[in-house]
């Protein structure tokens, strides 16, 4: 049985693969031997100037995103209340969908609703947000008075 931190995290990494793969792949570009191997088979004329490896070997990090991503998310999200995680997770996404959007790192990773939507759909599949029905809801304005209550005048 898995918990909902594992769940969640699980959701994440699949639906951010894409941008985990980006970020992984360009954080490797910027390794001193990957420029140097670029630079190597650019000046044989094997490849074009445009070529990158690691534009080339990002879509195979699928296995490293699951066995670092997918981890750490999993411990970062140990810290939240098991039973807390789906309706968080949920209220995030509708949120961020509200807001026509999300942004992360100060503009370099951005989720349009489209993006937000295919979260929202594979957190309902996996990790269903529950009805609360025994929450208590604050009030915000003063009750009106119901049943034998309802013709007594309230003292302040």
């Amino acid at each position: 049985m898995f918990s909902n931190a594992q769940k969640l995290a699980a959701v994440l990494n699949k639906w951010a693969q894409p941008a985990i793969q980006g970020l992984i792949g360009q954080r490797l570009g910027q390794l001193p031997f990957m420029a140097n191997i670029d630079a190597k088979l650019r000046s044989t004329g094997w490849v074009s100037p445009m070529w990158s490896l690691s534009s080339e070997i990002s879509p195979l990090l699928d296995g490293l995103s699951s066995s670092l991503v997918e981890p750490m998310l999993s411990r970062y999200l140990q810290g939240i209340p098991d039973e807390a995680i789906p309706g968080l997770a949920h209220k995030v996404v509708e949120d961020a969908i509200k807001n026509g959007g999300l942004s992360l790192f100060e503009g370099k990773i951005e989720f349009e609703l489209e993006d937000l939507e295919e979260l929202k759909m594979l957190l309902r599949y996996n990790l269903p947000a529950q009805e609360k029905t025994n929450t208590y809801e604050v009030l915000t304005k003063e009750p009106i008075p119901q049943g034998d209550d309802a013709g007594k005048k309230i003292i302040k």
